[in-house]
């Protein structure tokens, strides 16, 4: 039976898709929710360092030692980006002036300090905008700072974070594509979090076995977040937490993992007992627009493959990762197509929608996210007295 999304969604939950002033209120409330980065792979040696976009806001995170440190991509002086490709490693210098910066965000070296500005590079006080960051596994998160203690990343993630601890981990580096999309990236949330279209959007990658039963599939919540779990077993994500957590976990079926406000970490089934883990961001680029970006490794999880299966693996592997990345490539666009065409009416969208029991993931994302953007706004509130006050 349908439900009414009217206690879910807000009656004007589809401003933000069309109104760019909208977009922009959300995004700043969000700024200060736990974000996914990027890999600690990315970031093995002393000095290496990637780009990525927090809020529509590009930053950048760096390994200084034993630790990893983020700081909005703008230098302090004239606002040129200081990191212009999407990872590298060496130190903070601007390409602008050669402006230098020092592991806190210090501007430490300033071309003809004395000379141009009166004083020493120290004393000038120049400093880069920092980041809070955070990493689950090879996980990276951040969010921008407030003035008030808020909670940690393992109690954002709360019951999730053993799990994608565990699921993060890899032999291999991920392969990554990155994909633009002309829709809101809230819409590309909708449709991975909806087990209802699969027949209709993807009829020659799913067919008619892409229907979903409620009674075989567990959903589960946990904080602001949510599962799918191929399975109906009681208790099957508190199992799952508890032997991620432990160590001895072993996939058995297809589960995926929904974590506020833009991320989604799944355990695919590629081919009989092997298991990928796939990695997706829905990046927020304007109110029309956004990229997905897509990370894919072989589960780091053992399976009791057979001697003739463990022994022809080495040639077998090149040929099954290459079928999962088309796959992922094929649903991904078609999804991406689906998404592009409900943001083509979005203008007219004026009320919840109806949604089916299969599409309940879809209202708990909605309220969740309506939440954080409640808390985003609060927190904009106190950082607005604390500034009045100092």
């Amino acid at each position: 039976m349908a439900l009414s999304g009217d206690s879910v969604f807000a009656s004007d939950w589809a401003r933000t898709l069309t109104d760019p002033l909208a977009f922009a209120h959300e995004q700043r409330c969000l700024s200060y929710a736990w974000t996914f980065l990027g890999f600690t792979t990315d970031l093995a040696k002393d000095g290496d360092w990637f780009r990525a976009t927090l809020a529509t806001r590009s930053v950048f995170v760096q390994r200084f030692g034993s630790e990893l440190k983020g700081f909005e991509n703008v230098c302090a002086h004239r606002f040129y980006p200081l990191r212009t490709k999407d990872r590298g490693n060496g130190p903070i210098v601007c390409g602008f002036h050669h402006w230098r910066y020092d592991g806190d965000g210090c501007a430490i070296g300033i071309p003809k300090c004395q000379e141009n500005f009166g004083t020493v590079s120290r004393a000038l006080g120049a400093r880069l905008k920092p980041i809070e960051i955070a990493t689950c596994g090879a996980l990276v998160f951040g969010r921008f700072p407030a003035p008030e203690k808020r909670e940690s990343l393992a109690e954002f993630l709360a019951a999730g974070f053993p799990i994608l601890a565990a699921l993060s981990q890899s032999r291999a580096t991920p392969r990554a594509l990155s994909m633009p999309v002309a829709a809101n990236w809230r819409l590309n949330l909708h449709i991975n979090l909806d087990d209802y279209h699969t027949v209709a959007i993807h009829p020659t990658t799913f067919g008619r076995n892409g229907y979903v039963r409620r009674e075989d599939i567990s959903y589960v919540r946990f904080g602001l977040h949510s599962a799918f779990l191929g399975t109906s077993k009681p208790d099957a994500f508190a199992e799952m937490a508890a032997a991620c957590a432990d160590g001895s976990f072993r996939a058995t079926h297809y589960c995926t993992f929904q974590i506020l406000p833009n991320l989604i970490v799944s355990l695919l089934r590629s081919d009989g007992d092997f298991f990928h883990c796939y990695v997706q961001q829905s990046v927020p680029v304007a109110h029309d627009r956004s990229v997905q970006r897509i990370w894919v490794h072989p589960s780091p999880f053992q399976a009791d493959h057979s001697w003739f299966i463990r022994w022809t693996r080495p040639l077998s592997d090149p040929i099954r990762n290459r079928l999962l990345w088309h796959y992922v490539r094929r649903v991904g666009r078609e999804d991406n197509s689906a998404c592009e065409r409900l943001q083509e009416v979005a203008h007219q969208v004026d009320r919840p929608p109806f949604l089916s029991a299969i599409e309940e993931r879809v209202g708990w994302f909605e309220q969740s996210y309506r939440q954080l953007v409640t808390e985003g706004e609060e927190m904009q509130k106190c950082i607005n007295l604390h500034q009045m006050n100092h």
